[in-house]
C-alpha cells in the first residue's frame, strides 16, 4: 500500500493522465453454442452494464446471465447483478457503496447478496494503464442449498487495472477478498481477467475468465469455481466526454 501511495506522484510527471470517459456507456454481450445431432447441448451467456458520469458522483450497474445443458439435464446457471455510486472527494479517495446479488445452485449458492460501503482509491491513472483499489465493510447475506443461513461481517478488499490495447481495445484484471470476521475460515477470493476489442464503432468481441474461490464451501461442493466466456457485445456511449 505504501508503494502504491507513492507512485501515482512519480508517474504523473512521467506520462499524462488518460483522457476523459463519456458522459454514459452502455453495452450488452451475447453468446451461444449449441450441437444436435449425435450429442444435442447447448450454452447461452448474457451481460449487461451500464455507467453514468457526473462532476463528482458516478453509477454502475451490471447483470449477467449463463446457462448450460445436455439434453434434458441442466449442467450450469448462474445470475449476477450488481448497483454501484461512488462520490469523488478528492483526485485520489471517493466514497462507493453497492449491494451484489447472485444465485449458482451449482455451486451450492441459492441465494447470495453482499452490501458494502467503503473508499475508493485511485492508486494510478497514466494512459498506459489506471489501477483502482477498493477498501469497504460489508454484510454477506447467505441463504445455502444445504445448511443453515449465513448473514455476516464481512471486508472487501479490491484491485481493479485496466490497460489499453491501441485505440480500439482495452484488457482489464481485477482480484477480490472477501475475509470473514465471523468465521475467519470462510474467506473467499475472485480473480478476473478480461479483453475486449471493437470491430467497429458499435460491435465488439469480448472474451473473460474468472475464477472464484470460497475456502470453507457449502458441504459436498468445491472450493474452486472457474469460467471462461466469448461473446460479441453491442455498444453505445456519449459523444460528449464526462465532466
Amino acid at each position: 500500500m505504501v508503494l502504491a501511495l507513492a507512485g501515482p506522484a512519480a508517474a504523473a510527471a512521467q506520462a499524462p493522465p488518460p483522457p476523459p470517459p463519456p458522459l454514459w456507456d452502455v453495452q450488452i454481450g451475447a453468446s451461444f453454442v449449441g450441437t444436435s445431432g449425435n450429442s444435442e447441448t447447448s450454452s447461452a451467456g448474457a451481460d449487461f452494464g451500464l455507467h453514468r458520469r457526473w462532476p463528482r458522483w458516478q453509477i454502475e450497474s451490471g447483470a449477467a446471465a449463463v446457462r448450460a445443458s445436455t439434453g434434458d439435464l441442466r449442467t450450469a446457471e448462474r445470475y449476477l447483478g450488481l448497483f454501484r455510486g461512488q462520490r469523488r472527494l478528492t483526485s485520489f479517495v471517493g466514497l462507493s457503496a453497492g449491494i451484489k446479488a447472485e444465485r449458482d445452485r451449482f455451486s451450492g449458492m441459492d441465494f447470495r447478496s453482499i452490501s458494502d460501503v467503503g473508499l475508493t482509491w485511485a492508486l494510478l491513472n497514466r494512459a498506459a494503464w489506471t489501477l483502482e483499489g477498493t477498501t469497504a465493510l460489508a454484510l454477506n447475506a447467505e441463504r445455502p442449498t444445504v445448511g443453515a443461513d449465513r448473514n455476516n461481517p464481512i471486508g472487501l478488499f479490491q484491485l481493479l487495472s485496466r490497460i489499453p490495447l491501441g485505440g480500439a481495445g482495452a484488457t482489464a484484471q481485477r482480484v477480490t477478498f472477501y475475509p470473514d470476521f465471523k468465521d475467519t475460515d470462510a474467506h473467499r477470493a475472485e480473480f478476473e481477467v478480461s479483453a475486449q476489442a471493437a470491430m467497429n464503432s458499435r460491435l465488439a468481441l469480448k472474451l473473460g475468465y474468472l475464477v472464484r474461490r470460497s475456502n470453507a464451501p457449502v458441504p459436498g461442493f468445491r472450493k474452486t469455481d472457474g469460467m471462461t466466456t466469448a461473446s460479441v457485445v453491442m455498444q453505445w456511449k456519449a459523444a460528449t466526454p464526462a465532466p
